[in-house]
């Protein structure tokens, strides 16, 4: 009995994981893991710099340009937003506002750093969020995208209501 356990095992999830694991190794390059994102952590050192600049304990840098007098979202809230998110070097990647398309999410269906940005904010306001790799995409960046391993991103986000 122990013995066909082993077999299982083995034939179901043993194998299988050791391949996935050499499958996803082989996607990484030294070119991946050598990436030069200096631009990013200078950026965040200067914007760090700034007066009117709040960092959260998770490292994600904030500045209010306009207070919102609605209320405040939940973890477990939906959300409409405005947003234009950008790169350090000013590559605009989305803008609802041009495109007139106000996004709606869930906390739990965007990066971490959106989602604690949001959070923070009351209906009607408008935060400009700098968000770190860390709390952005990391090393793994959305797949034919514009965003480099290690991007922090840049995003003015209006917080349009509360679902």
């Amino acid at each position: 009995m122990l013995s066909h356990v082993i077999k299982v095992a083995m034939k179901y999830y043993i194998i299988p994981t050791f391949v996935l694991l050499f499958l996803l190794g082989g996607c990484f390059s030294e070119d991946t893991v050598d990436f030069d994102n200096t631009a990013d952590l200078e950026f965040l050192e200067e914007y760090a710099g700034h007066d009117d600049v709040i960092i959260t304990q998770s490292g994600l840098l904030y500045r209010v340009i306009e207070e919102g007098e609605g209320d405040t979202p939940e973890s477990d809230s939906r959300v409409i937003t405005h947003y234009i998110v950008s790169l350090v070097n000013g590559t605009v990647l989305q803008n609802t506002f041009e495109r007139d398309e106000p996004f709606e999410f869930e906390f739990d269906q965007v990066i971490d750093g959106l989602a604690e940005g949001v959070m923070l904010m009351q209906e009607g306001a408008i935060y400009e969020l700098v968000i770190p790799a860390d709390l952005a995409y990391g090393n793994l960046p959305p797949p034919n995208s514009n965003i480099h391993l290690g991007a922090t991103l840049i995003f003015e986000v209006e917080l349009l209501e509360i679902l």
